[in-house]
């Protein structure tokens, strides 16, 4: 009698234990955390432009001046450029500043600018990158408009852009930029 008391209390005391014991999970551990890199593009062939840069082009008839400072931003995502276009005629009575968004777009293997202004113009242009010393932007407007930036690196303190504009009328407009570096 005393060995079934024995066993009896030895299940009551399993089925409570059972009862009571904190439940132990099956499931597997969270994985732990793995960064995804984030590849930022190669802008050594551009980083010559970083820097503060002093341009002037002929605008109807006369010199229009333009300072444009050049960093790397955004988690080193992107080039950005500052410009500020003070008024130079009886035509322009206030600044235009522009900024000028730079990066590689990979999966098109294309350069990519994307630019705004004070004057709400707006625009996107693309490039597959250095020919020499020359590097070729493409611009396709909403409006129907378009154009071509051949953009000249003379050496590391000097550039040139030769800017042919197409209005969605067809009318075509050049003109010329010349950029010197300000020293540091």
């Amino acid at each position: 009698m005393k060995q079934a008391a024995s066993i009896s209390f030895a299940l009551v005391a399993l089925a409570l234990g059972l009862i009571f014991a904190p439940a132990v999970s099956q499931a597997q551990p969270a994985p732990s955390y793995t960064p995804v890199p984030v590849a930022t593009p190669d802008f050594s062939s551009m980083m010559f432009s970083t820097g503060t840069w002093n341009c002037t082009q002929m605008l109807r008839g006369s010199k229009r001046p333009n300072t444009s400072t050049t960093t790397i931003g955004m988690d080193g995502q992107w080039m950005m450029s500052q410009d500020v276009a003070p008024p130079f005629d009886k035509y322009r009575t206030v600044s235009i500043n522009t900024t000028t968004y730079t990066t590689y777009d990979p999966t098109v293997k294309q350069w990519v600018q994307l630019s705004v202004d004070t004057g709400g113009g707006y625009g996107m242009s693309t490039s597959p990158g250095w020919q020499g010393n020359t590097m070729i932007w493409t611009t396709k407007n909403l409006d129907g408009s378009s154009g071509t930036d051949t953009s000249t690196k003379v050496s590391e303190t000097q550039t040139t852009d030769d800017i042919t504009s197409t209005d969605a009328q067809g009318h075509m407009t050049k003109m010329h930029i010349d950029c010197t570096k300000s020293a540091s």
